[in-house]
């Protein structure tokens, strides 16, 4: 049988469903079943922010680099800044992009994991 890790694993680094299913030696119905499952779910959302935040951090990390490269063009009119300038703005463009998936991701596990999250299925 495949664990839930391995299963989520594969969905991390694979960009469909099948292809993480081959992976895993599932059936893509399998896997759909499986990614069903509320406890599977919980695994895979906190994974997925845990891959998330590590990424956030290694691109912000580079924010200051990028910064420094937009203000030495600004300051310098001898370089050419048009590949320097583009590589600048796309850490900067993915810095607040991830952070501000990290921040939605972590705002729906906050509100998935109230306990006073109302459950329409026993409401019926």
């Amino acid at each position: 049988s495949v664990s839930d890790e391995e299963i989520i694993s594969a969905l991390l680094s694979c960009s469909t469903v099948s292809d993480a299913a081959k992976k895993c030696g599932l059936a893509t119905r399998t896997m759909y079943d499986r990614m069903n499952n509320k406890n599977f779910q919980l695994l895979y959302c906190g994974a997925k922010a845990d891959v998330l935040r590590k990424a956030v951090f290694l691109v912000t990390g580079k924010l200051t680099e990028a910064v420094n490269v937009v203000s030495e063009i600004l300051q310098n009119t001898s370089v050419n800044p048009a590949i320097r300038l583009q590589a600048a703005q796309t850490i900067i463009n993915s810095a607040v992009k991830l952070t501000d998936k990290l921040q939605n991701d972590e705002q729906m596990n906050r509100i998935q994991n109230s306990p006073d999250m109302f459950d329409f299925d026993d409401a019926f």
